[in-house]
């Protein structure tokens, strides 16, 4: 490995595709920040007329999309790594600009007969914002205007030395459209729907170097096509999943980043911002901030559209902050001997099992989780999440083979039963019946059957939100239970109650962690505990 490659490895993907044959071609990466310097000229603000000198941010960007090569036996001839790159910037730092100027050298430097590229947005006035920027670059450049031609009612502009051109494209004009042949740049994704997603997964499959090149901000929308993107793009970066011709790249404040951090800290702001100090001004930026705080919808529209920080879900239940308050540092140890109850959510086959156990502490409680996964099941879905890291850890026991083994689940509760003084166990009798029979009549361990009915769910729904926001229902910052609090959602009938739910019926996001901790918060109100604490083993915990 030559020493240039060396210093344009940047992450596990790029360490494995190092393995893989791949290397960095420094001269290819450079002509392409060239062609931007010669040729571009950007249009509006500030900046209108100036040669489009692309930002170190920009150019590290460029350079690692086109840098990179790969032999390619089918082609017979070295080609671009990376056929898919997904870059995330909050607004205002100049994303549509750079995406315009990426299809005009899609269009033109890569010099292919009869190229055809695309401006695709989930509309045509999003798809148009983009490609009014190419449109200006060509008018404003000498040498661009006397090779391109610019159809000024569709917007098509036709690079006449290859009969290439570039087009506009929208999820409101895509009917019909199968079949497309060329490169793509999209803008916005995480509000590109499912629809248009699909004619554009396979259009470059006949071209040596196509390109599909997204930009967007983050967004709110947990089953958007954008936010699959992003989570695969994580995914690839850690090493987790094997994809070499996709790049991935975000500018973001810390997800896990509290409120208060944001509204506090410049240098949150600077990292999410690459542009700070050129397009970003930092007084219009704290003005941003400030009338934000205005309401939770513009807060969360503020981090979302200037900091790139997701909204975990459209409708969240639980405040972020709210459950940060909540965190405590303890461990099982630390409640070893306390009574407590146990909420099961028990899953079907390959789904997670989590249980709950939540102790009454003063005037408020203590929750301990646990989860189970498949370990098939673990390895197969581990782009969607970092499950084997969070086994690796000791946050997530992984049961053999492809499907739940109850028969482990019910030796661990057995084990959990001798650790503390466990009351008794809320449970979903749909699956759950058979297992707990068991531990009750072979361990003595009482059961509480928990229906999964609007009446049950709505008064210890509103407990538990009510103990979260006063502080009171601590936890130990488990990543999983973390990561589950983030995107719980709330249903709520005719008479305003609630119980909590997933985004949708195919969400692959888990709430069971949340969901048995309801249940085990329900069991606890409604059967306390008598017997004094000076009864039990164990030391009492003054945390």
């Amino acid at each position: 490995m030559d020493q240039t490659t060396k210093d344009w490895i940047r992450n596990a993907a790029d360490e494995r595709a190092t393995q893989r044959g791949c290397w960095f071609d420094e001269a290819r990466g450079n002509r392409v920040v060239a062609f931007f310097e010669r040729f571009l000229r950007l249009y509006e603000g500030d900046f209108a007329g100036q040669a489009f000198v692309p930002q170190d941010w920009q150019a590290d960007l460029l350079m690692r999309a086109f840098g990179w090569v790969r032999p390619s036996d089918h082609w017979q001839r070295t080609v671009r790594r990376f056929r898919r790159v997904s870059a995330f910037i909050p607004k205002k730092n100049g994303k549509s600009p750079l995406g315009a100027g990426v299809g005009l050298y899609l269009l033109i430097g890569d010099g292919e007969q009869g190229q055809k590229v695309f401006s695709a947005a989930k509309d045509g006035q999003q798809a148009k914002i983009m490609h009014t920027h190419a449109m200006k670059m060509v008018e404003q450049s000498p040498l661009l205007r006397k090779h391109c031609r610019i159809n000024q009612s569709t917007g098509r502009i036709v690079y006449t030395p290859t009969s290439s051109t570039y087009s506009i494209l929208s999820g409101d004009n895509i009917d019909g459209q199968e079949g497309l042949n060329g490169s793509v740049v999209i803008d916005e994704t995480h509000v590109v729907d499912q629809r248009l997603a699909r004619v554009l997964e396979h259009m470059g499959a006949s071209r040596a170097q196509a390109m599909q090149f997204e930009i967007s901000t983050a967004g709110n929308n947990p089953q958007s096509y954008g936010r699959k993107q992003y989570e695969h793009g994580q995914a690839v970066n850690r090493g987790d999943f094997l994809d070499d011709e996709f790049l991935f790249i975000s500018y973001e404040a810390p997800q896990e980043a509290t409120d208060a951090e944001i509204e506090t800290s410049p240098t949150l702001w600077r990292q999410a911002n690459p542009s700070w100090g050129v397009t970003i001004n930092e007084e219009e930026f704290h003005a941003s901030l400030q009338r934000a705080k205005r309401s939770l919808a513009d807060w969360s529209a503020f981090k979302m559209y200037r900091l790139n920080v997701w909204a975990q879900a459209a409708n969240p239940w639980l405040k972020q902050d709210d459950w940060v308050n909540c965190s405590r540092t303890f461990t099982a140890a630390d409640l070893q001997g306390q009574s407590c109850w146990l909420g099961l959510d028990l899953s079907k086959t390959r789904d997670m099992t989590a249980a709950v156990l939540v102790f009454p502490k003063g005037d408020g409680f203590y929750q301990l989780p646990f989860f189970w996964l498949p370990a098939e099941e673990a390895k197969r879905k581990n782009h969607l999440a970092p499950y084997l890291e969070w086994a690796k850890q000791g946050f997530l026991e992984l049961t053999p083979g492809d499907v739940v083994d109850y028969g482990y689940v019910e030796r661990r509760i057995i084990e959990i039963n001798e650790q503390f003084h466990l009351q008794g166990i809320a449970y979903d009798k749909t699956y759950a019946e058979e297992l707990t029979q068991r531990l009750q009549e072979q361990h003595g361990i009482e059961r509480l059957v928990f229906e999964q009915t609007w009446r049950n769910f709505a008064s210890a729904t509103a407990e538990y939100e009510r103990l979260i926001i006063a502080g009171k229902l601590q936890h130990p910052s488990h990543p999983i239970l973390n990561w589950q609090a983030g995107h719980v959602q709330v249903k709520t009938d005719a008479n305003h109650n609630k119980r909590p739910v997933k985004a949708s019926a195919d969400d692959p996001k888990k709430i069971d962690g949340i969901v048995a901790g309801v249940m085990a918060l329900y069991a606890t109100i409604a059967r306390p505990e008598t017997s004094s604490v000076y009864d039990r083993k164990g030391s009492v915990l003054a945390i």
